[in-house]
């Protein structure tokens, strides 16, 4: 892998090239996956990316992310020579060896020649302009590459060059999005698509941390393709008309501390009636996902209009049906606060354990129902005491402010 750096006091760069390397990888992967299912890939082994097959290294795939300029594709090209050097060091007559670069290969250049659509006399074309070079010896820093290419006779070298593959001007830093954008339209609809990549770049980015680790151990490991195609189905089956994707599974727990410290509406609400600390938590815990989980639905329009505010007023009825009273309350008898938030406490205890909709048929959260019941707690359209508008009159405009901002928004 090679990166140019804009700011040679700046690590930015290096780093975008091995995000950009990890992300070719997954583009590779997926462009290939209808033709080469029995394929596996590793990152960082024999080459940048190696897919094999039948326990043998197939194909050597070195990246060049080049930042702020295109990089050179000459003739003399330090990206060119390095990596015909490892590859002479580390293919066999066996391998396909692929040059996958942000820098464009002109016509009349040696990597031109050596693109994907080419004849023999290419190859030999190719393989007389590199020689002019290796012998004219014009760049020093080169000179091991150009000594290693050399010791290689005429045939040898041809027969190099011929398993050579220069792919030129690929998507770069932010493109390669739309490239992956552009591999699943099988997969889902237009609008879904998007999405569907996040949700894939999110998982293979942990997966291959994982492979990572293991390959810095010494460990023997490879991600099959059929793993990716696997992740790519399932993540397509959420994104169904009757289903949708989670997220935030995952999310870490709000500490002890932390819910002691939220003075929001709705944990203001369960503090009225006394319950637990450790039921306040996972109120609040629901509550944090559901918003983060419903955000990101709208954000990415996975929504139909009207759909979240549908949903909202079925759990609304749930809410009713769990909370009003099942009989009338005698005028004569006063009841008292201990008895109002006992009230609470079990009608809370009942919506709980209620089979509370999920937004959609297919969708198994369980914290969405109860994290929305907290979100519209938070906005005072339902409560748990049941005096608890009256309690919360002092929340009243901070409330109405929230909504008006988010209507601006």
């Amino acid at each position: 892998m090679s990166i140019d750096h804009g700011n040679r006091f700046s690590a930015a760069g290096s780093a975008l090239g091995y995000l950009a390397q990890v992300e070719y990888a997954l583009l590779i992967a997926l462009q290939r996956m209808d033709t080469d299912e029995s394929l596996r890939l590793s990152l960082e082994t024999v080459d940048d990316i190696t897919f094999e097959a039948v326990g043998q290294p197939q194909e050597l795939w070195q990246t060049k992310h080049h930042v702020g300029r295109r990089g050179s594709l000459g003739d003399a090209s330090p990206d060119l020579w390095k990596t015909l050097h490892n590859w002479i060091e580390t293919s066999d007559e066996r391998s396909a060896c692929f040059l996958y670069t942000t820098a464009i290969a002109q016509v009349d250049t040696a990597a031109g020649l050596l693109g994907p659509v080419r004849s023999s006399d290419d190859v030999v074309a190719a393989r007389e302009k590199l020689d002019v070079v290796a012998r004219a010896a014009g760049n020093a820093a080169s000179a091991e590459f150009y000594d290693r290419y050399l010791a290689l006779n005429e045939t040898q070298r041809t027969d190099l060059l011929g398993r050579v593959v220069v792919l030129g001007a690929v998507g770069a830093g932010e493109q390669i999005t739309e490239q992956l954008v552009a591999t699943v339209r099988k997969a889902t609809v237009q609008q879904r698509r998007r999405p569907l990549v996040e949700r894939l770049r999110g998982w293979w980015h942990g997966r291959t941390m994982e492979h990572l680790t293991k390959v810095a151990r010494g460990e023997k490991d490879w991600i099959d393709i059929r793993e990716i195609e696997d992740q790519l189905h399932l993540i397509a089956q959420s994104l169904r008309d009757d289903n949708l994707p989670l997220d935030y599974d995952n999310e870490p727990e709000p500490t002890s501390d932390e819910v002691a410290g939220d003075d929001r509406v709705f944990v203001e609400q369960l503090q009225l009636i006394l319950l637990h600390h450790e039921r306040i938590r996972q109120a609040v815990y629901d509550h944090n996902r559901a918003f983060l989980q419903r955000s990101r639905w709208q954000r990415e329009q996975l929504l139909a209009m009207g759909e979240i505010d549908a949903y909202d007023r079925r759990l609304m009825e749930e809410w009713k049906r769990a909370f009003l009273p099942l009989e009338e309350a005698d005028v004569d008898d006063a009841i008292s606060d201990d008895d109002k938030r006992k009230f609470a406490r079990t009608t809370y205890a009942r919506i709980q354990e209620r089979a509370l909709p999920e937004i959609r048929a297919e969708v198994r959260s369980g914290y969405i129902p109860l994290g929305s019941l907290h979100i519209l707690a938070d906005r005072l359209q339902i409560g748990w005491h049941p005096d608890w508008l009256d309690l919360l009159k002092h929340r009243l405009a901070e409330v109405q402010g929230a909504a008006e901002t988010q209507e601006v928004a």
